[in-house]
């Protein structure tokens, strides 16, 4: 029997019971990972700051310091509900960090939520609105590490620093990929500490990264969950075993962790990825299979120009039809070369954005 439950059911459902009295599970791995979109500047102690920050009390400086955001409208609600169950609410957040640098082309974020005084939780925030985070993403298609992975990595070794403390790391969407990357290269000694990695529709890695000995080293600690309609999460290659989720959303909204269907403390699981996402995750490794890395890297660099000829700056908006219209027709006059993985890219993401 299919039921419609989401994280918000669940948080009604389950955010009495304390972590004491049921651990973990891949719903509240979710859950932190889209509390990690949020700004938290001036609310979170950030890296270097030896303090921490009730959700409760998080929750509250939050809501006095900044404005309500449409965008962000889910993940606010979440975080008030966060706040009010006492699941949650004493948990405590702390090294906060986020940074954008344009001219590396690296967008960065990340926080500890601490479950217990010995048990942390390391969350790494996917690909938010900006162009310079989107940029980032596509860059893994021909160089690794992108700043962003060896952040992650320089993160981890700087903040995991608890002699008795055992980790947790996960994000969705580039933040999968962050957990993973840095699960595989941070100190050995921190490795040994980790007792799972959670990547939610992240992207993958290069052929060389997968067959890594560090990489297979990690890999039956990696817990990876994509859509049936996975966009994002099928990019590149993949060896860890993922398992495919439900959603209420068609396409690439079904992206967005918040319409994943969920069942008391886990998820609803398909058999199988829609065609629709397997012959897109085919279609971008046949490619990559063929081509050099400076083509690679033209492919991206053409895309992206797209975006900056249309005068967009910034990927929270929804596209107008006049916008829409003017980047398919940029995108049909791409070189051949280039011009059928660029044009399906823009598609997709044009149906993303007017959908919104």
């Amino acid at each position: 029997m299919e039921h419609n439950d989401n994280l918000f059911t669940y948080l009604k459902w389950r955010g009495d019971l304390p972590i004491s009295e049921q651990p973990l599970n891949e719903v509240d791995a979710l859950i932190f990972s889209q509390l990690s979109y949020l700004r938290l500047d001036g609310v979170v102690p950030e890296v270097g700051e030896e303090d921490s920050v009730t959700i409760r009390e998080a929750n509250r400086r939050y809501v006095k310091r900044y404005q309500k955001m449409l965008y962000y409208a889910d993940k606010e609600e979440m975080f008030d509900l966060l706040a009010q169950c006492p699941r949650y609410a004493d948990m405590t957040l702390c090294n906060y960090i986020s940074t954008i640098d344009l001219v590396e082309q690296e967008q960065f974020a990340a926080m500890h939520v601490n479950l217990t005084p010995n048990l942390t939780f390391i969350v790494f925030r996917g690909t938010d609105g900006t162009v310079v985070g989107w940029r980032e993403d596509f860059n893994m298609v021909y160089m690794m590490p992108v700043p962003a992975q060896q952040s992650a990595v320089d993160y981890v070794n700087l903040t995991a620093r608890g002699l008795m403390k055992k980790y947790y790391l996960g994000g969705h969407s580039k933040g999968g990929n962050l957990a993973i990357y840095s699960g595989v290269f941070c100190n050995p000694k921190i490795q040994k500490k980790i007792v799972q990695i959670y990547s939610f529709d992240g992207p993958g890695f290069n052929r060389r990264m997968v067959n890594d000995e560090a990489y297979l080293a990690v890999k039956n600690k990696i817990s990876a969950y994509v859509p049936e309609e996975s966009i994002i999460g099928m990019l590149m290659e993949h060896e860890e075993d993922y398992k495919v989720v439900k959603s209420d959303q068609k396409s690439f909204l079904q992206h967005e962790g918040f319409f994943w269907k969920v069942y008391r403390d886990s998820f609803q699981f398909a058999e199988q990825l829609n065609p629709r996402s397997k012959e897109m995750s085919d279609s971008v490794k046949a490619w990559l299979a063929k081509v050099t890395t400076e083509e690679r890297k033209a492919v991206v660099d053409t895309f992206f120009t797209l975006f900056e000829k249309a005068g967009m700056n910034d990927f929270t908006e929804q596209l107008d039809a006049k916008t829409a219209a003017a980047l398919l027709k940029a995108a049909a006059s791409v070189p051949k070369k280039e011009r059928d993985l660029v044009v399906k890219l823009i598609k997709l993401f044009v149906e993303e954005r007017t959908q919104k």
